[in-house]
């Protein structure tokens, strides 16, 4: 007697699969947490601006990103490999730019208040995100961007 589990040829899991699922997770949570740090900014009381920095945020072979003051010219820094945070933050307000029929490269404004707050916006969009909401870690990604 055979049992139809037998007869049945196994599948194997693809190996993206696990993959493809987590990154569908991560930009979900991204989502989320953006939409409620912009309703949470829209609500919170306003704070001093401790220091403010104009960045642009290039493309560049290999793979990386160079990041320049846009006032200065200066080369702040050059992000090589996954930095999937940085990423996401980048293509969250790149897809706010998009949607809006503006092009990629405009720039933002990285702002550390008062309070501790870290904040990158898009003037030509009106997005901010409050880069706090997505815990310490993710703000040391961004806070030596911004300089003294």
């Amino acid at each position: 007697m055979t049992t139809a589990s037998s007869s049945m040829p196994m599948r194997s899991i693809p190996t993206r699969l696990p993959i493809t699922w987590g990154m569908v997770a991560l930009a979900l949570i991204l989502v989320v947490v953006s939409w409620m740090s912009l309703h949470h900014e829209r609500d919170a009381a306003p704070t001093d601006v401790q220091v403010s920095r104009s960045l642009l945020f290039r493309d560049i072979a290999g793979g990386d990103i160079l990041i320049v003051d846009a006032k200065t010219g200066e080369h702040v820094a050059q992000i090589q490999g996954e930095q999937g945070f940085i990423r996401g933050i980048l293509r969250a307000l790149n897809r706010s730019r998009k949607m809006r029929g503006l092009g990629p490269d405009g720039t933002f404004e990285l702002t550390r208040f008062d309070d501790g707050r870290l904040v990158i916006s898009d003037r030509s969009t009106g997005e901010s995100l409050d880069l706090g909401a997505f815990g310490p870690a993710n703000i040391g990604s961004f806070a030596p961007f911004i300089g003294k």
